[in-house]
């Protein structure tokens, strides 16, 4: 079996685009219900605690975008500045080594999306380390 990089990392692209957007559309229907019971408030204090809570969403979808950002730049860095940009610059030692790296500092890297490597039932990383491998076709080199 031969680990693909081009493969690995399309596939964390993917996934990380996907976790912001599902995340970002999730709290986007939080704040339209902040926003509803916003335009029904005529209590100023209780009208500014609704812009404070759209405004908490706001930044925490901000801070998801920019964690899946960084967690893609450093699996992108890590893997072109060891290993080049080849299809399979990288064997599955390397990368495990690289996704172990990158484990050990996610807090310093994405904070907000930490559960990734953390959470012992999340196994979206693995699965996508597990499915970069491919068997290459007979008579070709290894």
């Amino acid at each position: 079996m031969v680990f693909s990089t081009d493969k690995f990392i399309a596939e964390i692209e993917k996934q990380l685009s996907q976790i912001a957007d599902d995340f970002v559309g999730d709290m986007a229907d939080d704040a339209n219900i902040v926003a509803r019971r916003l335009s029904n408030e005529i209590n100023n204090e209780k009208a500014l605690a609704h812009m404070n809570e759209i405004s908490t969403l706001a930044e925490m979808c901000t801070n998801m975008r920019h964690d899946c950002k960084a967690l893609e730049n450093a699996f992108v860095g890590m893997f072109r500045r060891e290993h080049g940009s080849g299809k399979h610059a990288a064997t599955g030692l390397d990368a495990m080594r690289i996704i172990t790296e990158i484990s050990n500092d996610i807090n310093k890297i994405a904070p907000h999306i930490s559960w990734l490597f953390e959470d012992d039932d999340c196994n979206i990383i693995q699965n996508i380390y597990n499915d970069s491998f491919f068997a290459p076709a007979e008579g070709q080199p290894v």
